[in-house]
């Protein structure tokens, strides 16, 4: 209730309703944080076997690797290599189903943009001919509106958490979570849906 009366201050005050804010300096508690749930697999597998070799990466990345969209902005060909993902220190080992969408969506991209001077590993039409990365926009718009980034990745997580035994390290070390991030997962082990055979 505390968070709520603060949003409506601001935004009064943004439009020049209040003068000043009266909540500004008042402390409130926060949102108790949300069940992290499995994704319907069946939108899954439809989105990791898309004819779209970009959707398909996409999701390959995020649902056997957890990454989250700034690093799928963020990556570059050179990453890529060796069958192992490069990213923000850590070294991936990628998964033969990741390995496969990936060299669909590379054959793609140089068919594409075969002169592309842009070193991001996803490219779209406005960036095929410049240097940045794609937007995290583009990014939900591929994946499509049945799934999001945070959804593959919380469940990736969670299926970690079920295989390991709710081993908090793991989680931490493979996904790059804080110990406090990681027990969000391992709390909710007991969750039915958890204990579904057709959750993979």
């Amino acid at each position: 209730m505390g968070q709520g009366l603060k949003s409506v201050c601001r935004l009064l005050k943004g439009r020049k309703v209040l003068f000043t804010d009266p909540t500004a300096h008042v402390k409130v508690g926060y949102h108790a944080p949300t069940r992290p749930l499995p994704v319907n697999v069946e939108l899954l597998r439809a989105a990791l076997m898309s004819d779209d070799p970009a959707r398909a990466a996409l999701v390959a990345l995020i649902a056997f690797h957890g990454l989250r969209a700034g690093q799928l902005q963020r990556l570059q060909l050179t990453d890529v290599r060796d069958s192992r993902l490069h990213v923000e220190g850590r070294v991936i080992i990628l998964a033969e189903p990741v390995r496969e969408r990936l060299r669909a969506y590379l054959d793609m991209r140089q068919q594409r943009w075969p002169d592309t001077g842009n070193p991001h590993l996803f490219l779209t039409k406005p960036t095929g001919r410049r240097t940045e990365e794609c937007s995290r926009r583009w990014i939900w718009l591929t994946i499509g509106p049945e799934l999001s980034i945070a959804a593959i990745r919380e469940d990736r997580i969670l299926d970690e958490a079920h295989a390991t035994g709710g081993d908090v390290r793991r989680l931490a070390d493979l996904f790059g979570l804080s110990i406090e991030a990681g027990t969000r997962y391992t709390g909710v082990l007991s969750h039915p849906d958890l204990t579904n055979d057709d959750h993979a």
